[in-house]
């Protein structure tokens, strides 16, 4: 009797720690995916506001022949919190020396400001570059600023 009562005591602990590990397992599960899901959210919604606030900007076909390539862009606000600086990233396979002059137009065509920066690199050189619009001009999502 004792023996078979033991026996019982043994199978319920040894089946309540099954039971829990399993447990802790399907919660482990549990938060991965919603630690996943959370994390997809939040990539999604990043994405969702660059892409939302991107500008288009474009070398004109004179630079490009002249071997300057550009690369990553970023808007850039200035003090007065007004989004009116581009900060692009410009490489060149020639040397490079000049001021480029920058263009920015709204959603319609209209040109809203103008900007310039010299610039001289070396060839193979590339360097970051700001350029500094009006302070009435602020950037819009979807504007096009076009560099000559």
């Amino acid at each position: 009797m004792r023996l078979s009562l033991l026996a019982v005591l043994v199978l319920q602990l040894w089946g309540c720690g099954r039971v829990r590990d399993e447990a802790r397992e399907a919660l482990n599960k549990g938060g991965e995916l919603a630690g996943s899901a959370a994390g997809e959210v939040m990539e999604g919604v990043a994405t969702g506001v660059e892409e939302s606030w991107s500008i288009d900007v474009q070398l004109d076909e004179a630079l490009k022949a002249r071997g300057l390539a550009l690369g990553q862009v970023q808007v850039l606000t200035d003090s007065a919190g007004r989004d009116n600086q581009v900060l692009v990233y410009c490489s060149t396979t020639a040397t490079f020396a000049d001021t480029l002059e920058a263009r920015a137009y709204d959603q319609e065509g209209s040109e809203m400001g103008r900007a310039s920066v010299p610039v001289s690199l070396a060839a193979g050189g590339a360097d970051h570059f700001r350029l500094q619009f009006q302070p009435f001009t602020d950037l819009e999502r979807k504007c096009r600023v076009v560099l000559q």
